[in-house]
């Protein structure tokens, strides 16, 4: 990687972080759940490499803290990339039914080795989330239900709108009225029953809901469905849960026509069902299947929060299923996966709370990446640090002998740039505006900076 980059030319830090994940920490953490169990002072170098390279993608001096690294890249310690995968191998073992490994986590451990085995450490980090241990797991499906290549009659899914592009390239009003014009012309009240589904659940985690509002042939008769989906319901099963439930319904009421349209803002699960490779949707398919035997079945995606009513009216519904009694405590080994990782997001967000992935500095230069970060974190070989940190050089000063050489100092007082300082910033300008505003006002720092003739 460093062939590919300096402080200032080269690939930026995008590009470098892209191929430090895909093609350097995809080798370290190869088999981590075998070798996790490694000592300190061993899994420490895996640890140290990151941070090298870290450095090499910020341009970053040696100094500066790693939690500044990860903050910028949004880097997760290795440490806790560890113990995320220990925690969801451990919770597949726990649905594999006949694999030797489930046994031996229900059983007590034996303390005779003094280093922790797998199952010393995932009971660990188990008992520091208790709602872990409080799951129900359940078994992972040995085969599908439904498979591809079966007689069986399947729904038509369609996970696009003509004229529907992304959601920030559109305005809702517009995805709205394309939404609407495509169910008018596709599926008329007069012919079909419109089915429109949601799942909602708190933190996409916990405390599940799902809502039905169906509308039957005429636009007469309406029915309303609210239920929970469980205390350890993601998004996800929210949203299954919602679609299994409309089918099972639609296929027993006498008031539904033959052609049966379900409208969901639900895409993973509708392209999840069009691969049918997921066996955890197994009663969903089947419930899809019986549907299909008397009725003509399509599954549409309708963009979500646009306003558009049944869709409204569903999620209205999934929200109030989640403030009711969840019973449930269940969950599958992709439930239990997304469970343990959003736990673990959000304890990374916490360490790293002034994370922004929207920060302008992303779009910036290699050189001015450099400039910037080095100024933000005051690691940087002005006086000030070289001389507090590392004891080089004579004294903090400035040449301009008016204060310590610091970021501050250099951005707003020094009196040696005050004519360029007025000719880039013609109105007075914060240090945070200069170091954290928008991509023109890091471009300015970075002119400025350079300007200066300082080395940063």
């Amino acid at each position: 990687m460093k062939k590919l980059t300096g402080t200032t030319w080269g690939a930026d830090a995008a590009i470098l972080k892209k191929m430090y994940v895909g093609s350097v920490r995809s080798v370290l953490e190869y088999g981590v759940t075998a070798w996790g169990t490694a000592a300190k002072s061993n899994f420490d170098r895996v640890s140290k490499l990151q941070n090298q390279t870290a450095r090499i993608i910020t341009g970053a001096m040696r100094s500066t803290p790693i939690q500044e690294l990860e903050n910028i890249r949004g880097l997760e310690p290795m440490e806790d990339r560890r113990d995320t995968k220990l925690l969801t191998q451990a919770a597949k073992f726990k649905r594999l039914p006949t694999h030797p490994m489930k046994d031996r986590l229900c059983q007590p451990t034996k303390g005779r080795l003094k280093r922790g085995s797998f199952i010393h450490q995932t009971r660990v980090l188990e008992r520091r989330h208790q709602d872990i241990l409080d799951q129900q797991p359940k078994d992972i499906p040995q085969y599908l239900e439904n498979p591809s290549w079966s007689d069986e009659g399947r729904p038509q899914i369609r996970c696009s709108i003509p004229g529907v592009g992304k959601k920030d390239s559109q305005s809702c009003a517009e995805l709205k009225s394309l939404t609407i014009e495509h169910i008018h012309n596709s599926y008329p009240q007069r012919q079909w029953t419109h089915v429109y589904t949601d799942g909602s659940a708190d933190q996409a985690v916990r405390s599940g809901g799902a809502g039905i509002y169906i509308k039957y042939p005429g636009g007469r008769e309406e029915e309303h469905i609210s239920l929970a989906t469980g205390l350890y319901s993601t998004n996800f099963k929210a949203e299954a849960v919602a679609l299994h439930t409309g089918a099972a319904h639609i296929e027993h009421s006498p008031l539904s026509s033959n052609n049966v349209v379900f409208f969901s803002d639900a895409k993973s699960v509708l392209q999840a069902l069009d691969t049918a490779r997921d066996k955890e949707l197994n009663d969903l398919s089947s419930a899809l299947t019986s549907l299909c035997r008397a009725h003509t079945v399509v599954l549409q995606w309708v963009p979500s929060h646009c306003n558009i009513p049944g869709n409204e009216a569903a999620d209205t519904l999934a929200k109030e299923g989640t403030t009711k009694d969840q019973n449930d405590r269940s969950t599958t080994f992709k439930e239990a996966k997304t469970i343990i990782k959003a736990k673990q997001h959000k304890k990374w967000l916490l360490q790293h709370p002034h994370y922004n992935k929207n920060d302008a500095f992303h779009l910036l230069t290699r050189s001015e990446q450099v400039l910037i970060f080095r100024l933000r974190t005051g690691h940087n070989r002005m006086n000030h640090h070289l001389f507090t940190k590392f004891r080089i050089g004579q004294s903090d000063q400035c040449p301009c002998q008016t204060g310590s050489m610091t970021t501050e100092h250099l951005l707003q007082t020094c009196p040696l740039h005050d004519g360029l300082r007025s000719q880039i910033w013609a109105e007075a300008t914060t240090v945070q505006g200069k170091l954290y505003g928008s991509l023109d006002d890091l471009q300015r720092t970075a002119t400025f900076a350079r300007r200066t003739g300082v080395s940063i």
